[in-house]
């Protein structure tokens, strides 16, 4: 059982120490945008255009979950860059959370595991107490 008990020590102090790395994201003071950019390909309709041989017109959407629904905006080319960092630290952020979320799991299922272990050994060494402690029986009369 000590084995067991030493095998979850090293499983909590290995967890334990990729706290800081998971953490690391959370500690950033750069602005989040929750949206994404995307190139939108598409023919305008007139039969004369060189977008109906195949070249495409594209533009780049911020698609954006803003006040509560989802828009889709066309911003300007010169706001791409910024665009393209917050939303991408924002995609950051959120894979960080979704790590967290498990690194936790993990860590409260290795402190249960831990206590479950330690609480075995401590049944077993209560009754060894008892057994130690207890009045002998008288012999019997017969």
């Amino acid at each position: 059982m000590s084995q067991r008990l030493s095998s979850l020590r090293r499983q909590l102090d290995h967890a334990q120490q990729l706290l800081p790395g998971l953490l690391e994201v959370c500690f950033e003071r750069t602005p989040l945008l929750p949206g994404s950019l995307y190139t939108l390909r598409r023919k305008c309709g007139k039969p004369s255009c060189h977008c109906t041989r195949g070249a495409l017109h594209e533009s780049t959407i911020l698609s954006y979950r803003g006040q509560g629904r989802s828009q889709n905006i066309a911003p300007a080319s010169e706001h791409l860059d910024a665009l393209r960092t917050m939303t991408g630290h924002y995609r950051q952020c959120r894979q960080a959370r979704v790590q967290l979320r498990r690194w936790f799991a993990q860590l409260l299922q290795l402190v249960d595991a831990l206590q479950a272990e330690r609480v075995q050994l401590g049944n077993a060494q209560f009754r060894q107490l008892r057994a130690a402690s207890a009045p002998k029986s008288p012999p019997s009369r017969s």
